[in-house]
């Protein structure tokens, strides 16, 4: 289990210093391009990956993210987002042919990150990856899980590609596919079980709309 931690970090922590690499390497290709903020909103589909010491099984919510933008260049964005995964009650297994209709608590994630653009015409497909924090807002209601007497941050971090389209030079359609990470200490309570506490893997579908100003 330790082994399989490990080669996860390093995993992620690959992916973003070769995003870094490629963003530093944009920048120095790109052409003159004056810099613009964006702001967009999407929503969409997350899954929870069920893991041994939270999240007894899949459990799907539909996430609110907003995101502010600064375009540095026409390769290279830095971004802000906000995400609050919103919980969908579901049947869930529980144990050995039981289950009961569950839902999370709420959750909110706010991430930090740097977006390499690579823009052919009117398509912008990109690649995406930064760090934050995942905040599972406390909730002890018998249909939570897992049921939280406090509310637990965890540092995570984020990766994934997507794809934007302009459709004028103001308005545009964005749609991305995101993995993000949660790291929740081995003392959180709820999220460990033992001294010990398993990464929560949490994929998201989304698309919505941008503005730039």
């Amino acid at each position: 289990m330790n082994s399989n931690k490990r080669n996860k970090r390093i995993a992620i922590a690959a992916f973003v210093a070769s995003l870094f690499i490629a963003g530093q390497a944009s920048v120095a290709a790109a052409d003159e391009f004056g810099s613009r903020a964006e702001v967009s909103l999407m929503g969409g589909v997350q899954a929870l990956n069920e893991n041994d010491t939270a999240i007894p099984d899949r459990l799907v919510n539909i996430p609110a993210v907003a995101t502010v933008s600064y375009n540095l260049s026409s390769r290279l964005a830095a971004e802000g987002e906000f995400t609050w995964l919103i919980p969908v009650k579901q049947s869930v297994d529980t144990g050995p042919g039981t289950s009961q209709d569950l839902k999370t608590s709420d959750i909110l994630a706010y991430q930090a990150s740097l977006r390499v653009n690579f823009p052919v015409s009117t398509w912008t497909p990109y690649l995406v990856g930064g760090a934050g924090a995942v905040t599972f807002l406390s909730n002890t209601d018998p249909d939570r899980v897992p049921q939280l007497d406090q509310s637990q941050t965890a540092f995570a971090v984020n990766f994934g590609a997507g794809v934007s389209y302009a459709l004028n030079p103001r308005w545009g359609l964005r749609a991305d596919v995101r993995e993000l990470v949660a790291f929740p200490s081995d003392t959180a309570d709820g999220l460990s079980n033992g001294g010990t506490a398993d990464e929560i893997w949490m994929e998201r579908g989304a698309v919505g709309l941008s503005y730039r100003f």
